[in-house]
């Protein structure tokens, strides 16, 4: 159209890499956090119908979208953790995950190209993470870890392992076992930094009593972000199944076995009331001297 503004392509992120020898340093570094990759089996359109084959190539693409943004979730939390200065390994793992992020939006995008598609998302733009003003860092990275780890990212796993069972296709669920690799970690990181930190929390209890405090506001607010099923859902077709769509109308019972029957036995461990903030979750944060 003429008079019309150039689209800028900045804003666009391909799942393309460079044309430079970075480009070899991102597959070395595949190679080092994938050792036990399968023979490739390519995709083949011809034992799926098109209309699910252009299901699956959406959802990958938001897959791509969804993996690249959560990057910038552990480079702030691993910001936190240098803040306080914790162990370097915690630190390095941390920013392995940030960098587990960009890999599987890479797989993701593979997954897009050889469904037909073309990987290309306009990501939103970064965002820092919000400062819990009304603790300290210590307890502030306490609670970006539990929500981010114990609680997203289990639910996460929880949900890649069910679409591994049940996906057919080979090349889609090589695709998902590639991903469930670093989503575990990703998950249990949770527990082994509380783990890390149980002694620190036995001299500070009333952290444990506000991490309590602070889970029935984030047990409300991960419910309605990963927890609530789509107006409209209907359940999975033997086709869609196969080629590792999820079941959206499954997604609030998923969420609520994975919270109550992972997450909250976890917290438990480390003398953290997650049943009874389970129990009294609520989308407003409980003030600070509540009971």
């Amino acid at each position: 159209m003429s008079g019309a503004s150039p689209p800028d392509d900045g804003a666009w992120l391909s799942g393309a890499l460079s044309e430079t020898r970075l480009a070899d340093e991102f597959r070395r570094i595949e190679a080092a956090f994938e050792p036990a990759r399968n023979p490739s089996t390519p995709f083949d359109p011809k034992m799926h119908a098109p209309e699910v084959v252009e299901k699956a190539r959406a959802w990958w693409l938001a897959v791509m979208r969804t993996e690249y943004e959560s990057e910038s979730t552990f480079v702030e939390m691993a910001i936190q953790l240098r803040a306080i200065n914790e162990p370097l390994d915690v630190q390095a793992v941390t920013l392995r995950m940030a960098q587990d992020e960009l890999r599987h939006a890479a797989i993701a995008a593979r997954v897009v190209s050889a469904l037909g598609g073309e990987a290309r998302i306009r990501p939103s733009p970064a965002r820092r993470a919000a400062a819990h003003a009304d603790c300290a860092p210590t307890e502030s990275a306490l609670r970006s870890i539990i929500f981010g780890c114990c609680l997203s990212e289990t639910v996460n796993a929880a949900r890649l392992t069910k679409g591994y069972g049940e996906t057919t296709d080979p090349f889609i669920k090589e695709a998902f076992r590639l991903l469930l690799t670093d989503e575990r970690l990703h998950a249990q990181f949770g527990f082994y930094f509380l783990e890390n930190k149980r002694t620190w929390l036995d001299a500070h209890p009333e952290v444990r009593r506000n991490l309590a405090r602070y889970l029935r506001f984030a047990f409300a607010s991960l419910e309605r972000y990963m927890g609530a099923v789509p107006v409209g859902a209907q359940p999975l077709t033997d086709a869609e199944r196969a080629i590792g769509l999820p079941d959206l109308t499954e997604l609030s019972r998923t969420f609520q076995e994975t919270v109550v029957n992972a997450c909250i036995p976890g917290l438990e461990n480390f003398g953290i009331d997650a049943a009874q903030a389970w129990r009294e979750r609520g989308i407003d944060p409980p003030p600070k001297d509540a009971p």
